[in-house]
């Protein structure tokens, strides 16, 4: 490769295309991704060691294995506490809780999540991602051990409402961290990682919950999330160093296309720092670090708490830039899409319990063992919805000359939008009429309908963090509060639905809403472009020398 060093200054005044001349600029995500050359690196990575984008590759697996245990153990202390949930009604039923009440310690700590995002991801846009992330880290531990050490209902609700606030950067934080740690081209296939090993360890966690709680107790079950939260702990201190890193705008648009795609332009770095100019980098370029002008990664630098100067007008930046994605056609219906698949999940989750008990006549300790099906699934995501989008991407921009389109992302939702009407509709027949079905059309339904969400969050991520580089981490705070909010109130209502239209006039009408989302995906896909292109006025970056994720 050529050598990095930057031009002079006199040549950085004269410059047509230098940064600091360079006046607000749009970016709708409509990038070059290949190159006679290869595949280009998008972003493209600076000569600074302690750039993220040049961290070894063995580390890059460290962070989303530790922030993937993180989200592991929160989900799963959240959501599996189903199956123990009987252990309390006795007890708290003495108290005068009602079953309704005993519920609101699943139900509650999921809204606290939403709550949770929506107050980190401006912190850490301000502070940065790792204090915020080893903060909710000890603020886990300290949960799971009030969890444990409860006396009465009002501490156990009000330490599980914590523990949702700590658990909500699963779906926020953790991703954005590992979008800044990979490339565009692998963004995908990293995601679904950490998905797929998410689901692959909670979902056995779940299976085992109620031998756990029935042999050693239930405090022992929070004991032991609360061991695994410490390790997580332990680990993120030494070996998930800041991800944060200050960007020219250039460096999210690699080869850029013009607005009507008739010629690129060379990406430089930031060249108002003439230790970052250099040209566009592709996967088959030797990648010089400059340890002459910037200092060297070091155990101490990966393990300093503050690494960025604290920029708070990023964090009212964050709240703003919500607010208007919210309004954002495609963004819209990305979160409405992600909430109500999400909100079919928990209703089936809900219900499959009594159905498989009362109508197929399952013993009790052997129903947990039919979500174990979602084992597999995430082993089927991994290529299909992880490696394959990653490989469409680039498939596509081949074709079109080496133009990327964050709507090629959406083809991988094809298939687990066909299967999750198809699922739905067979789930709800199965669960009215259990004479005409088998017990397996109960357990292939909800563990595939589970796919069919798996595949909406992953390609709704993948397309909003590229249609929006500089909004990522709003879109991902918007993706994750809204779905909790629309699936919150669509699980709510699911009792009194089926309880009036029956199991099979209630999902038969979530078969229907899959199916919907499924046309308005046709119409994105066909007209992102144009709705990118009419908001990004509103995603305009004002210094391109200074373009965040907020």
């Amino acid at each position: 490769m050529q050598d990095i060093k930057g031009p002079t200054v006199e040549q950085i005044e004269s410059s047509p295309a230098t940064i600091m001349e360079a006046p607000a600029k749009n970016l709708d995500g409509t990038v070059q991704l290949v190159s006679d050359q290869g595949v280009i690196l998008i972003p493209t990575p600076s000569a600074d060691p302690r750039d993220p984008l040049n961290i070894p590759l063995w580390q890059k697996l460290v962070i989303l294995g530790t922030t993937c245990l993180y989200s592991t153990m929160g989900l799963t202390a959240v959501s599996g506490l189903g199956g123990i949930l009987g252990e309390f009604i006795p007890t708290y039923a003495a108290q005068g809780k009602t079953y309704a009440d005993i519920s609101n310690l699943m139900t509650f700590p999921s809204l606290f999540m939403g709550i949770g995002n929506m107050i980190s991801m401006p912190l850490a846009l301000a502070v940065g991602r790792r204090p915020v992330f080893l903060g909710s880290c000890v603020i886990q531990v300290v949960s799971l051990i009030l969890c444990a050490t409860n006396q009465g209902y009002a501490w156990h609700f009000a330490a599980r409402c914590i523990l949702g606030l700590a658990a909500g950067q699963s779906e926020a934080l953790c991703p954005l961290m590992i979008s800044e740690v990979f490339f565009l081209h692998e963004r995908a296939r990293y995601q679904q990682f950490f998905s797929s090993i998410q689901t692959i360890i909670s979902g056995t966690l779940i299976i085992l919950t109620s031998y756990i709680a029935s042999t050693v107790g239930w405090r022992a079950w929070y004991y032991l999330f609360a061991g695994f939260s410490g390790l997580v702990l332990l680990l993120a201190t030494f070996f998930v160093p800041e991800t944060k890193y200050v960007r020219p705008l250039a460096a999210y648009e690699g080869m850029g296309a013009d607005k009507d795609g008739n010629e690129t332009i060379p990406v430089r770095s930031d060249v108002e720092n003439p230790k970052q100019a250099q040209q566009f980098m592709t996967i088959h370029d030797e990648r010089v670090l400059d340890t002459v002008n910037y200092l060297p990664r070091t155990l101490a630098s990966d393990m300093a708490l503050f690494v960025n100067e604290a920029d708070w007008s990023e964090a009212i930046s964050c709240v703003k830039h919500q607010c208007q994605l919210f309004f954002f056609p495609d963004v819209f219906w990305v979160f409405s899409m992600n909430g109500i698949f999400l909100g079919v999940n928990i209703a089936m989750g809900l219900t499959y319990g009594n159905i498989l008990g009362e109508a197929y006549h399952w013993a009790h300790q052997y129903i947990s063992i039919a979500m174990s099906g979602q084992i597999v699934v995430a082993f089927v995501c991994i290529p299909m919805l992880g490696y394959g989008s990653d490989f469409i991407v680039k498939f596509m921009a081949r074709r079109k000359g080496g133009i990327h389109e964050p709507e090629h992302r959406l083809l991988t939702l094809i298939t687990p939008l066909l299967l999750g009407i198809l699922f739905s509709v067979i789930y709800g027949q199965a669960a009215a009429h259990p004479e005409k079905y088998h017990w397996m059309a109960i357990v292939i339904t909800i563990n595939g309908y589970f796919f069919t969400f798996i595949g909406a969050n992953t390609a709704g991520i993948t397309y909003l963090l590229d249609a929006y580089p500089t909004r990522g981490a709003s879109c991902l705070v918007m993706i994750c509060a809204m779905r909790g909010v629309i699936s919150f109130a669509l699980s709510y209502g699911t009792v009194s639905l089926y309880s009036k239209h029956g199991y099979d006039g209630a999902f038969g009408l979530f078969g229907g809403i899959t199916a919907a989302f499924g046309a308005l995906g046709v119409f994105v896909y066909f007209t992102g472009k144009r709705i990118r292109r009419f908001v990004s006025p509103w995603t305009q970056v004002e210094n391109t020398a200074k373009a965040t994720m907020g």
